[in-house]
């Protein structure tokens, strides 16, 4: 298990309910194990303005997550992210030991 940042940008025009229920959903993607320990902390930015225009969308909903990921399973993650229209983009990055 190594721990990594994850950053996602949700669609700004998104319910609140449903913005709520992606959020959770990636969470779940993200959680490494059972334990209530290897739950990820999740940071809500909230809406912020893009550098340049995604998906025809000038700002985005920013989550910010810290996790303890098996490496192996990341890119099971990564396609659920690519195949969900709500995500429009997300970034994985390792942390340093």
């Amino acid at each position: 298990m190594r721990e990594y940042e994850v950053t996602i940008i949700i669609q700004p025009n998104l319910e609140e309910e449903a913005r709520h229920e992606l959020i959770e959903r990636v969470t779940s993607w993200l959680t490494g194990g059972e334990d209530e320990a290897d739950k990820p902390v999740v940071n809500l930015w909230g809406e912020r303005r893009l550098a340049y225009p995604i998906q025809k969308h000038n700002t985005g909903y920013y989550v910010f997550y810290e996790a303890k990921l098996n490496p192996d399973g990341i890119k099971d993650i990564e396609r659920n992210m690519l195949y969900n229209e709500d995500i429009i983009r997300f970034l994985f990055i390792r942390k340093e030991q």
